[in-house]
């Protein structure tokens, strides 16, 4: 049984970092811990601990810890293929040019439009 739970909680950090368009080295930034060590935590290989938890829930947009244990959760951590390719050409991008989309999509004036373009 233990060894389900952990390779449940693995399979699940990944899954929810892989959500929110993160490498293991940018989520490790974020968190104040290395890289390896949040590959780690994906291949089974230990476990954050109860503070990371929580800072972890937080970065992944996640309500509760419960869900790296196995509970279900509200939210689907299903993507639709939109949201999926979004990811992947995020991924792609270097720092210059996530800060290009981030800039765009923040911008009021782009939010306005794509607001009166979707309105029906």
């Amino acid at each position: 049984m233990k060894k389900d739970i952990s390779a449940h909680m693995a399979a699940t950090l990944k899954l929810y970092r892989e959500n929110v368009g993160l490498t293991v080295y940018e989520v490790g930034e974020k968190i104040g811990k290395s890289g390896k060590t949040v590959s780690a935590w994906e291949h089974g290989r230990g476990k954050p601990d109860a503070d990371t938890f929580l800072v972890l829930c937080e970065l992944y947009h996640v309500e509760s810890v419960g869900v790296f244990y196995g509970e279900e959760s509200d939210a689907a951590a299903e993507l639709i293929p939109e949201e999926k390719e979004v990811i992947e050409l995020w991924r792609g991008l270097n720092e210059v040019g996530k800060s290009a989309v981030l800039s765009v999509m923040k911008n009021p004036d782009f939010q306005k439009d794509i607001s009166k373009s979707t309105a029906i």
